[in-house]
């Protein structure tokens, strides 16, 4: 169990500050408060981007910093250049909620939990926003943004997210 406050969750991952919309990012530290009183670990700092990585190295909380960066920084430019105006507090809430699941799904004792051996990657993100009460089209970019779930990106948010995922995942298996 990870026990955290709310304000060591921005100090670690700054991009919290980034949703305007008060109430989502209060919901969306909710939930990262939450996956961590379930988890096995007992620092964020921990947990690797995926099983085997070392996570002093890449660790999960670096990938979701860039993946949120990332998200912020398109979706702002997708603004300024396109007509069609998109939520840029659901892209970042996305980028923040979309691999929550692996404080869950991964083990302190290496591997996976039985969660993450059990219930595909993603399914906790998206039962965590569901009991949280976030709106569907954040849910929709948590869903989509892996390919292990097989939902198409329905939205420009989902899309930029599902890229500047996989943007950062890409890089780093250049490194292995």
């Amino acid at each position: 169990m990870i026990s955290i406050t709310k304000q060591k969750l921005c100090e670690y991952l700054p991009q919290f500050s980034l949703i305007n919309d008060e109430v989502l990012r209060e919901k969306t530290l909710d939930i990262w408060a939450k996956a961590c009183s379930e988890a096995d670990w007992q620092s964020l700092e921990d947990i690797p981007f995926t099983p085997g990585f070392d996570p002093k190295t890449f660790g999960f909380l670096h990938h979701v910093e860039l993946v949120a960066q990332y998200s912020y920084e398109v979706a702002t430019a997708y603004n300024k250049l396109e007509d069609q105006k998109i939520n840029v507090d659901y892209v970042v809430a996305g980028a923040l909620l979309h691999d929550v699941c692996k404080i869950v799904e991964y083990s302190a004792l290496g591997g996976r939990t039985s969660w993450g051996q059990s219930v595909t990657h993603g399914i906790y993100g998206i039962s965590l926003c569901r009991e949280y009460g976030i709106p569907l089209e954040v849910t929709h970019i948590v869903a989509s943004h892996t390919s292990k779930l097989s939902m198409a990106n329905k939205t420009p948010e989902a899309i930029i997210v599902a890229k500047c995922d996989g943007i950062a995942a890409g890089c780093v298996h250049l490194l292995e």
